[in-house]
């Protein structure tokens, strides 16, 4: 098998055999032999694309059909393979996935309309296709980033999240405020909340993403978001632990006798509780460095005091004992 499929493969695993793998990888000799000569603006050949936004679908656990439209997305519109040798050859369920997320491209399409109206499928295929292309947005003219980035915020990442893809839909806001002028410090200060947003119980952590990003937005300057940020981090480990006591179908405090006594073991000891901490400093500030260095370098010296903060004061309020090795 061409090697260009491998990280498919890998992402796939064994969720597909039989005739379902060998569909997956006959869609991906039909789109390299159409997509032939072609490359993307990297200079990579562009079979790379579709193969990267199938993975993505693959790792979110879609189908054999999706990953297929997937490999295939690009094919009707930029090369001369007719249709009806696609339908022949994969059958008219996966054309039709095809055809729809290719009309979504047509500019009489309104996009708040379409994003409220197509189906699922092909709205995940739009927003594989949309993530990927921002992953490698920095070979675009800047004009097109800034509006591809705007777009995502208005109309990609509130997709993600009405489907339940948190995790797509903050990666979504991540690479699209990296690429809006007027929100320095946005990408990191988001990335620095995002980061510590972990410790939020999942089913309240959407929520308070949402406001605090729209609190990001407002604010003027990368300073001042950065301090914001701060501050958000400095409060979430015990904004996550009332939280978790508090039972939101009875709207209750609820005991959680565990999960404090677990936390007080934490911070009791300053190893346990940085061999925590530091591996997620140490992520934020290498995912920030790939993009934007300065601000890491901003988050390298200002997260570790305020987590340090952070644990003082959970340590007071807990009665616990001060760290020790």
């Amino acid at each position: 098998m061409n090697g260009s499929l491998r990280p498919l493969l890998e992402a796939v695993g064994d969720t597909l055999n039989g005739e379902r793998l060998r569909m997956v990888e006959q869609a991906h000799l039909t789109a390299a032999h159409w997509h032939r000569g072609q490359c993307r603006r990297s200079g990579e050949p562009y079979i790379s694309h579709p193969v990267a936004v199938a993975t993505i679908l693959a790792e979110l656990g879609m189908d054999h059909e999706v990953l297929c439209a997937a490999l295939l997305h690009d094919v009707l519109e930029d090369t001369d393979c007719p249709e009806r040798e696609l339908v022949r050859e994969f059958g008219e369920p996966i054309v039709r996935l095809v055809r729809d997320m290719t009309a979504l491209r047509d500019p009489r399409q309104v996009p708040v309309i379409w994003a409220s109206e197509t189906g699922e499928r092909v709205l995940m295929l739009k927003l594989a296709d949309r993530l990927h292309n921002l992953r490698t947005l920095r070979w675009l003219p800047e004009a097109k980033r800034r509006r591809t980035a705007q777009q995502t915020l208005d109309i990609f990442a509130p997709v993600a999240g009405r489907l339940g893809l948190g995790h797509l839909e903050q990666e979504l806001e991540r690479l699209a405020i990296a690429n809006l002028p007027g929100r320095e410090g946005m990408q990191a200060s988001f990335g620095v909340i995002a980061a510590g947003a972990i410790l939020l119980p999942r089913e309240w952590r959407a929520r308070w993403l949402e406001e605090w990003l729209g609190e990001l937005r407002t604010l003027p300057g990368r300073w001042s978001r950065i301090r914001f940020a701060v501050q958000v981090l400095s409060g979430t480990p015990w904004l996550a632990m009332t939280l978790r006591r508090w039972d939101s179908r009875s709207g209750r405090h609820r005991p959680g006798v565990g999960a404090v006594r677990c936390l007080r073991w934490v911070l009791e000891s300053d190893v346990r509780t940085w061999s925590l901490l530091m591996p997620l400093v140490a992520w934020l500030v290498l995912d920030t460095a790939r993009e934007r260095p300065g601000d890491a370098v901003t988050i390298l010296i200002t997260v570790p005091p305020v987590l340090a903060a952070g644990v003082r004061a959970l340590r007071a309020r807990l009665g616990g004992r001060g760290g020790r090795g």
